[in-house]
């Protein structure tokens, strides 16, 4: 069986560079919405992944930077098969397609996401929020600051903007380093 996101690549671009009001890439938007984000997460488990109590300021938590893992070729590599059927991958990556489109008007180019940690992570959030229902996330991929991190990362970046290239986000999706026990 061919894999669906082994897509030859495209030089033309269709969509347009978006300006700085586009909530995908405006790095207000998105820092906002981390520390939005990261202080619901301490409110409602009373303590982060990283073992800081809910007693800490924003700041505090923020000083205390979770540091990702230094991703290889191989962590792209490592897939799990079969987490969910073909049928299902195909509807979260409308899903993921449709709920960016909506956003920006326009569905990011591979650049866009090569370049911009913010498109990156807003990806990334969309995969994650699509992942498979039978295997639970590790914690540390349900922090938008750790998310942001590993996005930083050239190589899931590229990995992700193949993805929007192919408009096929099923190997990102199955990665085992997103779920416990892998």
């Amino acid at each position: 069986m061919s894999d669906p996101e082994n897509c030859s690549p495209s030089l033309d671009n269709q969509s347009k560079m978006s300006d700085s009001e586009d909530p995908v890439h405006s790095d207000m938007e998105v820092s906002h919405e981390l520390e939005s984000s990261s202080e619901e997460d301490s409110s409602e488990e009373g303590s982060s992944e990283e073992g800081l109590s809910a007693k800490h300021s924003p700041e505090e938590r923020h000083a205390t930077a979770w540091v990702p893992l230094k991703l290889s070729p191989g962590d792209m590599e490592y897939t799990i098969r079969d987490i969910m059927s073909f049928a299902d991958h195909r509807l979260k990556d409308k899903f993921i397609l449709d709920i960016v489109t909506t956003a920006r008007g326009t569905c990011p180019s591979p650049e866009d996401v090569l370049n911009n940690v913010n498109t990156a992570t807003c990806f990334l959030l969309l995969v994650l929020q699509t992942a498979a229902p039978d295997i639970p996330l590790k914690p540390q991929w349900r922090n938008m600051d750790n998310l942001r991190a590993v996005a930083k990362q050239e190589i899931l970046r590229e990995s992700l903007a193949n993805a929007v290239r192919c408009k096929v986000f099923i190997r990102m999706r199955s990665l085992g380093l997103w779920y416990e026990g892998y």
